[in-house]
């Protein structure tokens, strides 16, 4: 209803494609849109320009969150957001309805692809990692699996061997790497680092010798001294 002091409601189209961002950061949505608004009683210069760059960045809020794999359920949401009057004022102006057109251009979809198959491939290297490598007798059997013969046995050493070397880092040297990459993190100048780490190393070598040591025979009570 517009009432007889209203300025007539006036449609604005997208004159080319804008960029929306998306969660996927460097995959863009192309929008276009056209908008019913009506302006204010009070009118400024180049309104029809704020509506669209206002619009643009309202749109920017609710895209920016929500993934490009679902292309339809993004422009369905901003439809949903921007389609009916919802009280949306300025000075200048008020937004009556919008609505979105949205697709991903060839570049966006090749870099969707490529993020598709990179996490796809995380995935699968991480079930590997958990149902597969910490066991080598599964190594074996995979290896047999791929290539449909039976590797000789020092194949199977070797299979069994990298297997393990896999479990043993996990366990053991990537903790103690991160409590020295802790140590030389205390400071900040790289030679002071490296001399901490020295001072480290060599301190952990002679408790671990001294606990270690076979008791000295001659030593009453098995103790030297």
């Amino acid at each position: 209803m517009r009432w007889p002091w209203q300025r007539a409601a006036r449609t604005t189209g997208c004159p080319r494609p804008c960029r929306l961002p998306s969660a996927v950061p460097g995959v863009p949505f192309e929008a276009t849109f056209i908008v019913i608004w009506r302006p204010a009683l009070r009118c400024r210069a180049n309104l029809t320009e704020q509506v669209r760059s206002d619009l643009r960045a309202a749109a920017a809020e609710v895209t920016a969150g929500l993934e490009p794999d679902d292309l339809l359920g993004v422009e369905d949401a901003l439809n949903a957001v921007f389609g009916a009057s919802d009280g949306r004022r300025t000075p200048y102006y008020r937004l009556l309805s919008a609505k979105f057109v949205l697709r991903l251009s060839p570049t966006a979809q090749e870099t969707l692809a490529v993020r598709r198959a990179d996490t796809e491939r995380i995935r699968r290297l991480e079930f590997l990692k958990m149902a597969l490598y910490d066991h080598p007798d599964l190594v074996v059997l995979d290896h047999m699996e791929r290539t449909s013969a039976l590797p000789d046995d020092a194949r199977v050493a070797d299979l069994q061997r990298l297997s393990r070397a896999i479990r043993s880092c996990n366990a053991w040297w990537y903790p103690l790497l991160e409590q020295w990459e802790a140590v030389g993190a205390g400071f900040q100048d790289p030679g002071i680092r490296h001399e901490a780490m020295q001072v480290l190393l060599q301190q952990s070598t002679e408790a671990l010798k001294a606990a270690t040591a076979p008791p000295d025979p001659a030593a009453p009570d098995g103790r030297a001294g």
